[in-house]
């Protein structure tokens, strides 16, 4: 049975970001580890809230690896606004396996004057998540 693995991004009201994950179906939590074919969706409580996965270019924190794990769906480096996701009843499909010694990371944040524009963290966290995790 395939895993659905949902990420949540909680903004607060200075614009500070905390992802929590939560495992819908399929497995047991945490999800330590996704396959191909396991289904991954998006929500959070700020309708601008967007996202968008590392590049090569980009500084990866240690076990991390660039790209995104449905590349066909959301090429890293591409913004994907959650809200209008959600509304769509978007579901991304992993494609490449990926677990907590090995994963992939992406940034949360909004668009200012057209530009992506990562949010803030709350104290003692660090920016975005990992997929599956931890959060990085």
């Amino acid at each position: 049975m395939a895993v659905h693995l949902n990420f949540h991004i909680f903004v607060d009201g200075n614009g500070k970001a905390k992802v929590t994950t939560q495992t819908v179906s399929g497995g047991t939590a945490p999800t330590a580890r996704l396959q191909p074919g396991d289904k991954v969706t998006f929500t959070s409580d700020d309708p601008t809230t967007e996202i968008r996965f590392k590049t090569a270019q980009d500084s990866l924190p240690p076990n991390a690896r660039a790209g995104s794990p449905f590349p066909d769906q959301l090429a890293a480096g591409k913004r994907h606004n959650v809200a209008t996701g959600v509304s769509a009843g978007k579901v991304f499909t992993v494609r490449t396996a990926c677990d907590f010694s090995n994963h992939f990371v992406f940034e949360c944040g909004h668009d200012v004057s057209g530009r992506f524009s990562q949010w803030g963290t709350l104290e003692g966290d660090t920016p975005g998540g990992g997929m599956p995790g931890p959060n990085d």
